[in-house]
């Protein structure tokens, strides 16, 4: 597996700037992982590591309900070929 940092903006809103990155991350077979503090995240909905804040989603939901700030990293890898 090889592991990168993605630096910038992604989002699952499509109304948001950072919709592109994500969709173009995924649709070349990148796993996209979220850390807040070097703590894996999976309530984000948005995430800057620029501006090093996340959007998080209420539980069951994708509706954004408190933004955290810290050390964003975003982490893409996929399996080697």
């Amino acid at each position: 597996m090889v592991q990168q940092h993605f630096i910038g903006r992604i989002s699952v809103h499509e109304s948001d700037p950072g919709y592109s990155n994500y969709t173009n991350l995924i649709r070349a077979g990148y796993d996209v992982r979220v850390f807040l503090n070097d703590e894996r995240q999976e309530c984000w909905v948005t995430a800057d590591s620029d501006q090093n804040w996340i959007q998080c989603a209420a539980v069951g939901s994708n509706v954004s309900s408190d933004m955290r700030k810290g050390h964003v990293s975003i982490k893409i890898s996929k399996l080697a070929k």
